[in-house]
């Protein structure tokens, strides 16, 4: 149940154990300076998604999310599990830092526009039950399975402070249905199982 919670936290946003930095992921090649205008209008509305996210506003994380994933989801859940975050008694978001990398060219679609994201984040995790990950033993285990999901070098545990910092590449969808505003979908294979269920044929074949 630990390690289920620690990763739905990860899933969300999403080495050895040592006091030191975390080693920095190469450096990307970003594309950022040659932006059309609107791939500007994208960059714009995906500053303030990861915003929100940093600061674990559940309204505005819905709102900016891509509607239709609320079909296999349920939105109230979702919104719950998020408010969960902010006031659990077992993990705390210490701090989350995100770069965007690139933003790919905007395709049209039935019903609107869509492009592909990426950025960088750093997430550190504090254990804030102290019967979490309290041996050497369960830090071990700890490194060892987020180590395989991740790499180790993008993983550190700080003992003392009692947190964990990792550093993902991220993906996403940015969609634009009828004008509205950018709204925002995950990509990665948790996600794309739902694809199916929620994205128009047409973005499905150009993904």
């Amino acid at each position: 149940m630990k390690h289920l919670l620690l990763s739905l936290s990860l899933l969300f946003f999403t080495a050895c154990v040592t006091d030191k930095a975390p080693e920095k992921l190469p450096q990307e090649n970003n594309i950022l300076g040659n932006l059309t205008s609107e791939q500007l209008e994208v960059k714009k509305a995906l500053d303030l998604y990861l915003s929100q996210l940093k600061s674990l506003n559940a309204d505005n994380i819905i709102k900016m999310t891509y509607p239709k994933l609320f079909i296999p989801i349920n939105q109230t859940m979702f919104k719950t599990y998020l408010n969960s975050m902010l006031s659990s008694s077992n993990l705390g978001i210490r701090s989350f830092d995100a770069n965007i990398t690139k933003i790919d060219k905007i395709n049209p679609f039935s019903n609107g526009k869509f492009t592909k994201v990426n950025y960088k984040s750093t997430i550190t995790i504090h254990f804030r039950n102290p019967e979490l990950y309290n041996t050497d033993y369960k830090i071990l285990v700890l490194n060892k399975m987020l180590s395989k999901k991740y790499g180790g070098k993008n993983i550190n545990v700080d003992t003392k402070k009692r947190t964990i910092t990792i550093i993902k590449k991220e993906k996403m969808l940015a969609i634009r249905e009828h004008n509205n505003s950018w709204t925002f979908l995950g990509d990665n294979p948790e996600y794309r199982r739902l694809y199916p269920k929620i994205l128009p044929t047409d973005i499905l074949d150009n993904i």
